[in-house]
């Protein structure tokens, strides 16, 4: 079968990917191991305008921001729903506080919290907080949708990726019987372990996230305080994150749960009863200047990468999947600072 390009994965970065080409009228086949190794199956997709524990703002973020929240919303999986970053301290609550007088910070600054702040809500924020304009992006749901699709045109193989089955000839890539003008990683981690991009900086982190459900009262936002949780409705909840950058694989650990448990009861002033009722884990597919990997291969001209979104990736995606099929099909330049000829290849 001949196609336009192959795409490596059907994470958040590949779906969108395959979407943007597929509408440019390109054919494209995805070639996905049932998620088995996506980071977005374990994400909360949460957009959040300052992130980290020095409230840094995403650069461009107004533009990002307005266009995930058009892809995703037409797709139906997009909710606008506030942030509540509880301080864990006076040095936190002060560096904030410096964050706010800026002005490219302030739009997305909902609410000040003086401690106590929302005592009545039953919340241990004694340093008190601030309330961010955010989002999340149900993604789970949106990626099974999307697979649907890909199914239904015969545009999926559920299989997983041997890249020393890929064959490169004549400005041509072939991969079972499959063959492309070109191939694109959108593997997450899997391109930091195996395949072309192996030199790359690469920094994965594994992260591990709980379901829950608890009879603590749900407030009509996001808690976030050295990690989140997402109120679902009905008593249900999503907690997670922790960073881990040794054992990187998908097995939830006890030492995780018990850990993410603890920060789930410890933003609520009393007790409560907590069921866990699932326990995931991802590698995030980081990088060492956190900005992601888009472009071509210096020696192989049909071997693209399109990774490394990392933990912005919900909010960086739509925009970049736009960018990259542009590049692709059209020859468009890619943004200086995401495109992976930043880096010099010292080995392959």
């Amino acid at each position: 079968m001949q196609v336009d390009f192959l795409i490596v994965g059907q994470g958040l970065a590949g779906t969108l990917l395959a979407q943007a080409c597929r509408t440019r009228g390109a054919r494209v086949v995805v070639v996905d191991n049932r998620w088995r190794s996506a980071a977005s199956q374990v994400a909360a997709g949460l957009m959040t305008p300052l992130t980290g524990k020095r409230f840094t703002l995403t650069p461009d973020y107004p533009r990002l921001f307005q266009k995930a929240q058009a892809a995703f919303s037409n797709l139906g999986v997009f909710q606008l729903q506030d942030v509540y970053r509880l301080f864990v301290d006076a040095e936190q609550r002060q560096r904030a506080q410096r964050r706010m007088t800026e002005p490219d910070c302030q739009p997305f600054l909902a609410a000040w919290g003086e401690p106590g702040y929302q005592q009545a809500r039953g919340l241990t924020d004694q340093w008190g907080g601030v309330m961010l304009r955010g989002a999340w992006v149900q993604l789970p749901k949106f990626l099974a949708e999307a697979r649907a699709q890909l199914l239904a045109a015969d545009a999926l193989v559920e299989d997983d990726f041997s890249v020393e089955q890929m064959t490169l000839e004549n400005g041509a890539v072939s991969w079972r019987g499959l063959r492309a003008r070109g191939i694109v990683f959108c593997d997450g981690y899997q391109s930091a372990q195996r395949g072309p991009f192996k030199y790359l900086p690469w920094q994965p982190a594994k992260g591990e996230a709980l379901d829950v459900i608890a009879d603590f009262p749900q407030p009509p936002f996001i808690l976030n305080r050295d990690g989140w949780a997402l109120p679902l409705g009905g008593q249900r909840w999503r907690t997670g994150t922790n960073w881990a950058w040794n054992e990187l694989n998908e097995i939830p650990t006890e030492v995780q749960r018990e850990k993410l448990l603890g920060r789930f009861r410890g933003f609520f002033g009393s007790a409560g009863k907590v069921e866990v009722t699932a326990h995931v884990a991802g590698v995030r597919p980081c990088t060492a200047d956190n900005h992601p990997f888009l472009g071509t291969h210096p020696q192989h001209s049909p071997v693209h990468l399109f990774n490394g979104l990392g933990p912005r990736g919900t909010v960086w995606a739509p925009a970049l999947a736009e960018q990259m099929a542009e590049y692709l099909l059209k020859q468009q330049p890619l943004d200086a600072a995401l495109d992976l000829q930043r880096f010099n290849a010292t080995s392959f």
